[in-house]
């Protein structure tokens, strides 16, 4: 296995197939494709076959060509990153007594632990069931004719008949929410192998379930007995990138992009200090006054009595002091165009800290936002 920390950079000892598949995750991707751009940066050492490799900012696993699996763990400590996916105060369902630092530790490990866990006790009772309809063209009819699929199946035929049915199945979409997330995590490589075989043995339990229907549409609430996994399937597919594909790539992973995780975690944040406010998320921006319609998407806009009057930029990178040229013209050009007088970047950081400067009329700030949960169980 190839461990790597996003943002770091690691002496791995790569073959030449290898070097080319990680060299090919370098370019991402300029079409509409969105294909992450999953390693930064790729460079030969002066050793044969040694590379220096840093990885972007995604966290996961996936699989070479080679069948050597790459882990990209998170900067942050696992308290951390559980609420910086949303986790809260379920963090603690991720911890098992089998899990070691010597096996079993790492983040998708904890992720697929969790999972099999509640898959085995939501088995243990039943799967949740729900009436479908189904067609019916073949004796013993059941049900009622279904008069427009007999004409357009049968032509109206009088020796042939289509019903339709409602029939009690397992096959709804919340199984199959689960079953397709069961499927991914099905498809990575484990440190500890009891795991593999313990998300194995449950592949009977969705055999008949299709988890290749399961989108991204919004489901009802959950039953009770299946709020942890719907959870825990929704981390898994939610935050999932396709790692780039017709390329002979191996492809099969799960990476949580952590741009993105960030951005939620400050709507979060932003959500919960301003009560009394509407905070827009990625809020366009006109940039030009004349000419070919331009715009800008800011990450957040704080909104009171009708009138925007702050813009809010998430920055997932280390805190600094002073922001670097294009950050602060980029936020100054949102908060002008908006004609508010306060903005800010925000960063994660280890401690609460800020620095104001002023910039015209616009006063700017840049703050380090530790990682609470709290932030995450209110929000």
């Amino acid at each position: 296995m190839i461990e790597l920390t996003e943002y770091e950079t690691r002496t791995v000892q790569l073959s030449q197939d290898e070097a080319c598949e990680l060299a090919s995750l370098t370019r991402g991707s300029a079409d509409n494709t969105q294909q992450p751009r999953v390693v930064d940066r790729l460079a030969p050492t002066g050793q044969a076959g040694v590379y220096d490799i840093q990885p972007g900012p995604y966290v996961g696993r996936f699989r070479l060509r080679t069948g050597r699996v790459v882990d990209i763990s998170s900067r942050f400590s696992f308290h951390d990153l559980a609420a910086l996916l949303g986790l809260g105060s379920k963090a603690a369902l991720l911890r098992h007594d089998s899990t070691s630092a010597q096996a079993g530790s790492g983040l998708m490990d904890l992720i697929a632990l969790a999972f099999v866990r509640e898959a085995e006790r939501i088995a243990g009772q039943g799967l949740a069931k729900g009436y479908k309809q189904t067609m019916v063209a073949r004796p013993p009819y059941a049900g009622v004719p279904a008069v427009t699929a007999h004409l357009n199946a049968h032509a109206g035929r009088a020796d042939r008949l289509v019903t339709t049915v409602q029939r009690l199945t397992a096959d709804i979409a919340l199984n199959q929410l689960i079953a397709s997330a069961h499927g991914k995590l099905c498809q990575l490589t484990y440190q500890d192998k009891r795991l593999e075989v313990r998300l194995r043995q449950l592949t009977p339990v969705f055999r008949n379930v299709n988890g290749r229907r399961e989108g991204t549409r919004q489901l009802p609430r959950p039953p009770a007995r299946y709020t942890e996994i719907h959870d825990l399937a929704r981390l898994v597919l939610d935050h999932r990138t396709a790692l780039p594909a017709g390329t002979g790539l191996a492809g099969a992973g799960v990476l949580f992009n952590m741009t993105k995780i960030w951005e939620n975690y400050v709507g979060r944040w932003l959500r919960t200090h301003q009560l009394e406010a509407v905070v827009h998320s990625q809020y366009p921006i006109p940039l030009v006054d004349i000419g070919p319609a331009r715009r800008g998407w800011a990450d957040f806009v704080v909104e009171r009595g009708g009138r925007p009057v702050a813009v809010y930029d998430a920055k997932y990178r280390p805190w600094k002091e002073w922001p670097n040229t294009a950050e602060l013209y980029q936020l100054f050009t949102y908060a002008s165009r908006l004609y508010v007088d306060r903005a800010a970047l925000v960063y994660p950081g280890a401690e609460a800290l800020s620095r104001q400067m002023t910039m015209g009329n616009v006063v700017v700030e840049a703050i380090a936002v530790p990682i609470e949960e709290t932030a995450v169980q209110n929000g």
